[in-house]
């Protein structure tokens, strides 16, 4: 397992998450502004002067609809060719791999008619033999029940550079927004063979009071228990996902001290 702390964009909490950053040589960055990329060079290169070991970083896009692929894409695509080129060349000039994530809300199949794939698939041929790698993430929402469309496109572009990022608040989301239980809701929307192949990042946080989406405080949250911890965990265990990259991405009081994260990330290394 190898866990990188989260971040934002101005670096809130940079400081006292720093030490489990120097341990584990990554880090995802939240981008509350998408316009910031313009700046990515000078975060990194802040980052990089307090640890020099950073070797990889997740760069996630604001939490907003208007930055899920299918409208980036859309809205103008020579956009997203540019901000791939951009990370190329900050990803050699550090020497780092970089990570692009992506949400969508799209099902599989509005990927299919509208061109989405191949818009992807276009990005994705930008990237091969780079230290780069377009992740695409599992977004609660009413049009996926079952046979999760992350896992169903990565299985469709089949790519090294092609991943997906599993967010296990999301699958909890999901299976509530369904009224399912939750053991019934992951057997039909997850299958071990594709997440061991194309799983390449989790977040990984609790869904509190059964919820998630209705009580913006119930999303994200640290688990309050280590049973609730475990049983999420156990997730892993189950699809082979153990040895993956594990952000902690926890809602907080007060960013600035990043409490709960650190304390997310402590239950995480006693899994190690």
């Amino acid at each position: 397992m190898i866990i990188y702390p989260k971040t934002s964009d101005s670096l809130q909490g940079f400081d006292v998450l720093k030490p489990y950053v120097e341990y584990s040589h990554g880090t995802e960055i939240q981008m509350l502004k998408w316009e910031k990329l313009e700046y990515l060079d000078e975060i990194i290169d802040k980052m990089i002067s307090e640890v020099p070991t950073i070797e990889e970083i997740t760069v996630h896009p604001p939490l907003t609809e208007e930055y899920n692929f299918e409208v980036l894409s859309y809205k103008n695509f020579d956009e997203e060719i540019n901000r791939i080129k951009l990370l190329i060349e900050l990803s050699e000039k550090y020497s780092i791999r970089v990570n692009l994530l992506y949400h969508t809300r799209w099902d599989y199949n509005c990927w299919m008619s509208s061109g989405g794939v191949n818009r992807m698939t276009q990005l994705v041929e930008l990237i091969e033999n780079t230290n780069i790698k377009i992740l695409v993430e599992n977004i609660y929402s009413m049009v996926d029940k079952e046979d999760s469309t992350v896992l169903k496109l990565a299985r469709k572009i089949d790519s090294e550079n092609f991943k997906v990022c599993l967010d296990i608040c999301h699958l909890h989301c999901q299976a509530n927004v369904f009224k399912l239980g939750f053991d019934e809701f992951l057997s039909n929307y997850l299958n071990k063979d594709d997440c061991e192949k194309y799983v390449y990042q989790i977040h990984f946080a609790s869904t509190l009071k059964n919820d998630g989406y209705v009580e913006k405080a119930t999303h994200g949250r640290k688990h309050d228990t280590m049973e609730s911890f475990e049983e999420d965990y156990k997730i892993l265990r189950d699809y082979g996902m153990e040895n993956r990259i594990i952000v902690p991405e926890i809602s907080e009081d007060d960013y600035s001290i990043r409490v709960d994260q650190i304390a997310e990330i402590k239950m995480l290394k006693r899994m190690c």
